[in-house]
């Protein structure tokens, strides 16, 4: 990233990059995003711990959890861009705008990992990347507790993130199950009766709509009494501009949605300086609107939306 004089509003309105109030709200920006999954799967034990090494090596044991941390974080990048294409590929997305957490995703699928077994922890571990030559289900429970703890303490906004596994009844996991979600997940495990579809619907609307600070008070509308488990990350992030937008400097101007569509919109302005870089590999200018923590946001202005959804990768990241 460079410093330079970035002028916001010369920027969305030529290149139909808005800045608008439809998420930043003047002074914060809202993101709000739930992962709700359905699984229809019995519940396995808790996947086999493997050493990484002898208990007198403390050297070899901290630089093997050094690279298992490494390669759980390349993994997880690689899973970001992988599920986008996916989203964006996909016929229900054409036209419309994408929002999602893959970090989200992934701790959820992660978390639901060390209950399986057999195929299907081999399926979840494929899925998310991790390679199981390298990386034993304890090496992930550690990265991810890593992660999340590291996250949670560099943060100085109101954020809350998390997963949820409900159970019904009938299935009593394991209290190393539980154990392990809470540890290294930050997770919590319930049991519920899911024959009753009302009250555990109630239940499970109460903890989500407790989780988001009443941003999603219902979830949860119908449910399959046939249901086994409700699988359920949350995120939810308000976060304060480290270079507020003045309110009196937002007004109604059109945003470009395509070659033919405008909208008009309630639009932010700033000229200030900023971050910014010229990716000359994918013909994107970037622009780094930093927030009053460690968190930032990058805005991506291509030349050709195509060639950045299909070459964007980790490394194009990384370098910005």
């Amino acid at each position: 990233m460079y410093g330079e004089h970035a002028n916001l509003r010369g920027i969305s309105e030529e290149h139909g990059l808005a800045v608008s109030d439809f998420t930043m709200m003047m002074r914060a920006a809202v993101g709000l995003w739930v992962l709700s999954a359905v699984i229809c799967v019995g519940i396995g034990h808790h996947h086999p711990d493997h050493h990484l090494g002898h208990d007198d090596d403390k050297t070899v044991q901290d630089t093997g959890s050094a690279n298992s941390v490494s390669l759980v974080n390349e993994a997880n990048q690689g899973f970001s861009f992988r599920l986008y294409r996916k989203l964006a590929a996909h016929a229900d997305s054409q036209g419309e705008n994408i929002f999602f957490s893959p970090a989200s995703v992934s701790t959820a699928l992660a978390a639901l990992s060390v209950g399986a077994l057999g195929e299907t922890h081999r399926q979840l571990f494929s899925g998310l990347g991790f390679n199981s030559s390298l990386l034993t289900q304890t090496d992930v429970d550690q990265a991810f507790q890593m992660f999340l703890q590291r996250a949670n303490n560099t943060s100085q906004e109101d954020a809350s993130e998390g997963t949820a596994v409900f159970m019904d009844n009938c299935f009593k996991p394991k209290p190393e199950f539980l154990q392990t979600l809470k540890q290294s997940y930050l997770a919590d495990g319930f049991n519920v009766d899911f024959t009753n579809a009302t009250e555990s619907a109630d239940t499970i609307n109460k903890y989500v709509e407790e989780k988001t600070n009443g941003k999603i008070d219902k979830l949860v509308k119908n449910l399959d009494p046939s249901t086994v488990m409700y699988l359920i990350s949350y995120i939810y992030f308000k976060g304060k501009w480290a270079t507020q937008f003045h309110p009196k400097l937002t007004k109604h101007e059109d945003f470009n949605v395509d070659e033919n569509t405008k909208v008009s919109v309630n639009m932010m302005n700033m000229e200030d300086d900023f971050h910014t870089y010229h990716d000359r590999e994918l013909n994107t200018t970037v622009l780094q609107l930093p927030f009053n923590s460690s968190y930032s946001m990058l805005l991506m202005l291509p030349d050709a939306m195509a060639t950045l959804e299909n070459a964007i990768s980790p490394n194009h990241v990384t370098k910005w």
